[in-house]
């Protein structure tokens, strides 16, 4: 079944499902998944369901200005490359991979 893309709603916990899956093969920048990916996939759902025809680059800013507000995610080297991930997920194909 292809899976059907509503940019009005995201399910966080499913999204998380796959993060932890993966961070558990070791395929995700962290250390800890309930302390690195978990809250950065959390925020990468808010800000798409807030601005789900924003531009990465929008979202990258947004990403960067609340992780700046959380001192335990504060320069995390993996955040941004995971909140990516999270986005061309849940935006499909239609989110294509940009070079530099």
């Amino acid at each position: 079944m292809e899976r059907i893309t509503n940019k009005d709603f995201v399910d966080v916990e499913r999204e998380l499902q796959h993060w932890q899956a993966a961070f558990q093969t070791g395929d995700l920048p962290a250390v800890n998944f309930r302390h690195e990916v978990a809250p950065v996939i959390r925020l990468a759902c808010d800000i798409y369901v807030r601005n789900p025809h924003g531009t990465r680059t929008a979202w990258l800013t947004d990403l960067q200005s609340r992780l700046a507000l959380r001192t335990s995610l504060r320069g995390h080297p993996g955040s941004a490359e995971m909140a990516m991930g999270c986005w061309a997920r849940l935006s499909g194909p239609a989110l294509a991979p940009q070079a530099g």
